[in-house]
Parts: C-alpha cells; sequence; structure tokens
C-alpha cells in the first residue's frame, strides 16, 4: 500500500501540533515556505555529489553513491513534508493540486497521461 496525502496531512498536523502548537507557537506560511526550500538546498547539495559521481570528480571522503542514495530520498521525503504543511496553511488540497497541475501540463503538451483527482 502506498502512502496517501491525506494520510500524510494527517499524521503531518499530528506531529506538527507537537513541534510548533498553532496555539502557542503558531508558524506563518513564510516560515513553512523557508523550512521547505532549506530541505529543497539540502536535496540539491546530495545531487551535487551524486553528479560528482557520474562524472567521476568526486573528491576523496564522499560518501558513496548508495549513501548519496539514501540521503536524496530522506531530503525529497522532508520537502513533500514540508510542502504538504505549507499547502494546509493556506488551505490547499495538496494532492488535487498535484493532479490538477500534472493534468494540466499533460493537456498542454499533448501527452495522453493524467492522474485521477477524485
Amino acid at each position: 500500500m502506498s502512502l496517501t496525502f491525506d494520510e500524510l496531512r494527517l499524521q503531518n498536523f499530528t506531529r506538527r501540533n507537537r513541534w510548533h502548537n498553532p496555539e502557542t507557537e503558531p508558524w506563518t506560511g513564510a516560515d513553512w515556505s523557508n523550512a521547505m526550500g532549506g530541505e529543497s538546498g539540502e536535496a540539491q547539495n546530495v545531487v551535487k555529489k551524486l553528479r560528482r559521481h557520474e562524472t567521476h570528480t568526486s573528491p576523496q571522503g564522499d560518501p558513496s553513491m548508495s549513501e548519496l542514495l539514501v540521503a536524496l530520498a530522506r531530503e525529497l521525503a522532508d520537502v513533500v513534508t514540508y510542502a504538504d504543511l505549507l499547502a494546509a496553511y493556506y488551505g490547499i488540497n495538496l494532492g488535487s493540486a498535484v493532479a490538477e497541475k500534472f493534468n494540466l501540463v499533460s493537456e498542454r503538451q499533448g501527452f495522453p497521461e493524467r492522474l485521477s483527482n477524485e
């Protein structure tokens, strides 16, 4: 079974309330956006190191490809988690937004691929 956006949102809210209780220390859209941007930057740094492996220019001491792939997966997960919290702050259903945008791009490009938006 795969994770759904609805399940992520439910657990994200529960955990968010433990770290940043909306009543006592509310975060703004800017706070969630900045956190997401920071995680995106960390993912980019991992990809930079992966690219060094791909071009055989890795300095001695860089993590291995397998270590970097694990790190990238974790950073991307952080980006998605913060994207969901940012979307929630502004009342956006992330699953619906992703499906709608994906379908708009497919339509614009003349591609048949579509996501269900239920």
